[in-house]
């Protein structure tokens, strides 16, 4: 699990020290980093979102309106499954955290904390990565 203290220290450390645009990258590539941990777990609707995700956010490349397409097709995936709404194995966890990382812009003042928040939810469920997730955290 993603011990709680750290991520809250480094939320409001982020949060403090950038504004809302640049904490929103700096929090959307420490997700990216801790999904690659996990996307073999992903399915392949989830592995070509992830692989977009990874390029605008880690290297700059691709367009805004890919994170809004591939967020739609992952959640067109979940629905496909009905698990729009329930999450009842860990690719479904997986998905979620990976939707995450799929918004362009934070979308209110707390968004990007808050999206950083769910996802640990999700991302714990997907296996035992304190370790890493706090190097993330410091690197």
């Amino acid at each position: 699990m993603i011990d709680r203290s750290k991520l809250e220290a480094y939320l409001d450390d982020v949060t403090q020290r950038s504004d809302a645009r640049e904490a929103h990258l700096i929090l959307m590539r420490f997700m990216c980093r801790c999904l690659s941990l996990v996307q073999h777990v992903l399915p392949e609707t989830g592995r070509k979102a992830f692989n977009f995700a990874t390029s605008f956010w880690l290297e700059g490349d691709g367009a805004a309106v890919g994170l809004l397409a591939a967020r739609i097709e992952c959640w067109s995936y979940l629905d496909a499954k009905g698990r729009s709404t329930d999450i009842n194995d860990v690719e479904d966890a997986a998905m979620r955290a990976l939707i995450c990382v799929l918004y362009a812009e934070p979308e209110s003042e707390d968004f990007s904390a808050d999206t950083v928040r769910w996802f640990a939810n999700m991302f714990d469920q997907l296996g035992q990565f304190s370790e890493e997730a706090a190097q993330l955290m410091n690197g």
